[in-house]
C-alpha cells in the first residue's frame, strides 16, 4: 500500500481492497432483483427497437456498431439515473455506515502499514482518537494526512 495523501488515493486503495467491487456486485444483486428490473429491460428494449425501426441500415452493419448505436441512443434517455434512484440500499443508513467503515478501515490499514496509525487501535480518522481534533503529531505537515472524512463530504 502507499501512503494515502488525498481522496483520489483513498478512492484507488478502496478499490485495491476489493471492497468496491464487493458493493457493486452487492447493489447488481438487489437491482437485479427488484421489481424495478423487469420496467427497466422493457425500457430498454422498447428503445432499442425503435431505434433499429427508425434506421433500417442498422440490420445491415457490424454488430459492434449496432452495439455502440443502440447505447448512444440509451444515453439519452434517464432510465439508468432513475433505475439507480430507485435502489434502496443507497439511501439505507446501515448500508451507507458499512461503506464509511470500509472506507475508515482501508484508510486505518494504510496509516498502520506507514507507520502513522493510531495507538491501542483507536482511530483519529473522525478526530475522535487519543489528540483532540485540532491537534496534529509534529510529524503532521498537512490537514490533507488528517483526511477527516467528514470534511470530504462536503465537497461533493
Amino acid at each position: 500500500m502507499s501512503t494515502i495523501k488525498n481522496p483520489t488515493q483513498l478512492v484507488e486503495e478502496f478499490k485495491k481492497s476489493g471492497e468496491f467491487d464487493r458493493l457493486r456486485r452487492e447493489l447488481l444483486k438487489e437491482f437485479r432483483q427488484s421489481e424495478g428490473m423487469p420496467a427497466f429491460l422493457a425500457r430498454v428494449e422498447d428503445i432499442a427497437k425503435q431505434k433499429l425501426a427508425s434506421d433500417p441500415k442498422l440490420q445491415f452493419m457490424p454488430e459492434a456498431t449496432v452495439t455502440r448505436e443502440i447505447m448512444q441512443e440509451l444515453e439519452r434517455y434517464p432510465i439508468v439515473e432513475r433505475a439507480v434512484s430507485d435502489v434502496s440500499s443507497l439511501s439505507n443508513p446501515t448500508f451507507l455506515a458499512g461503506v464509511r467503515d470500509s472506507v475508515q478501515k482501508t484508510l486505518q490499514e494504510d496509516r498502520k502499514a506507514s507507520g502513522q496509525g493510531a495507538p491501542n487501535g483507536t482511530s483519529q480518522v473522525n478526530g475522535t482518537g487519543p489528540k483532540a481534533a485540532g491537534q496534529q503529531d509534529s510529524d503532521s505537515e498537512s490537514s490533507a494526512e488528517s483526511m477527516d472524512l467528514e470534511d470530504d463530504e462536503s465537497s461533493d
